[in-house]
């Protein structure tokens, strides 16, 4: 059974194969129960989420979030203390500025706010020690699909794939493998096919094509906490790794150090290619065997 639906500012593909027909509608179903639950929560564009009730309150007093809300800001904190701070949820500024996110209705973010102005308690609250403004579109999109397969799992399908526009992972009880194609970098009618992937996630990142999605073209909504925004390049960043919230995490860390970005890969258990327009991909070690390939062409990943 295969099912698509718009949600998390993209259109989300599920496929599965299980014993009967009713089993496959009532997994699928569940499945975007719950994308829909984490879309709801962590949308920026929406007044009424859970996100957007932090941006306007949690300078003020702690708030009240979901599980779902916790465990993607308890994942983007990992991903800030690993990077140095280069992964930060803090960003959302910049991209307003440029025209990338929506203006919220919120107080105005003091520009010395970052990663670390944000407080989680065990209870589920979140306290922002100043005013700020977090957007989780990206990870979140990679958490929404990772519970998406957990419930899918849950029902006892036989296989499964679920992908959220570049965010994929892929279910198999047999270890059946998944063909992967991405899209090109400085041509985005032309896919490119790396591979297949067996019970793994992937994530892929393309600053040229969406650097588009706003009034300001050539601008990258990859915003690296150090410098700002930057001129999107044709270059695009695929990660592969066993969640897909850890992949999608990833995208970004790697777009920013290159090379530099190989030590946490490894220690994640991850690997990473970046694709350059017109024709040149630079793999990390483990990239091209995670894709079942027996031999790689040997290439250092670099910036």
């Amino acid at each position: 059974m295969r099912r698509i639906r718009p949600w998390l500012g993209t259109y989300v593909h599920i496929d599965v194969t299980a014993a009967d027909a009713h089993r496959a509608a009532l997994s699928v179903e569940a499945a975007f129960e719950t994308i829909a639950a984490v879309h709801r929560a962590m949308s920026f564009h929406s007044p009424d989420s859970e996100i957007s009730r932090l941006n306007r309150e949690a300078h003020l007093r702690p708030v009240s979030v979901s599980a779902h809300t916790r465990e993607v800001l308890l994942a983007t904190r990992r991903f800030a203390q690993l990077s140095g701070g280069l992964f930060d949820p803090t960003m959302a500024p910049a991209l307003v500025r440029h025209q990338l996110l929506p203006t919220p209705a919120a107080p105005a973010a003091d520009r010395e706010a970052n990663w670390e102005d944000i407080e989680i308690d065990k209870d589920g609250q979140v306290f922002f020690r100043r005013p700020l403004w977090i957007d989780l579109g990206g990870i979140a999109k990679g958490y929404a699909v990772d519970q998406a397969i957990d419930v899918l799992r849950d029902f006892g399908v036989l296989e499964a794939c679920v992908n959220a526009g570049g965010d994929l992972r892929n279910f198999s009880r047999e270890g059946l493998r998944h063909p992967l194609t991405v899209r090109h970098p400085g041509d985005a009618s032309r896919s490119i096919p790396l591979g297949h992937i067996a019970n793994k996630a992937v994530a892929s990142s393309g600053e040229f094509v969406l650097g588009r999605s706003g009034t300001q073209t050539d601008t990258s909504p990859i915003v690296d906490p150090r410098h700002g925004v930057a001129q999107c390049r044709p270059r695009s960043v695929t990660v592969i790794a066993d969640s897909c919230c850890t992949a999608d995490a990833l995208t970004k860390i790697v777009s920013l150090l290159g090379q530099h970005a190989s030590p946490l890969l490894a220690e994640l258990d991850a690997s990473a290619a970046i694709i350059e327009a017109p024709d040149t991909l630079h793999a990390s070690s483990g990239f091209w065997s995670a894709l079942g390939h027996d031999a790689s062409p040997g290439h250092a990943l670099h910036a």
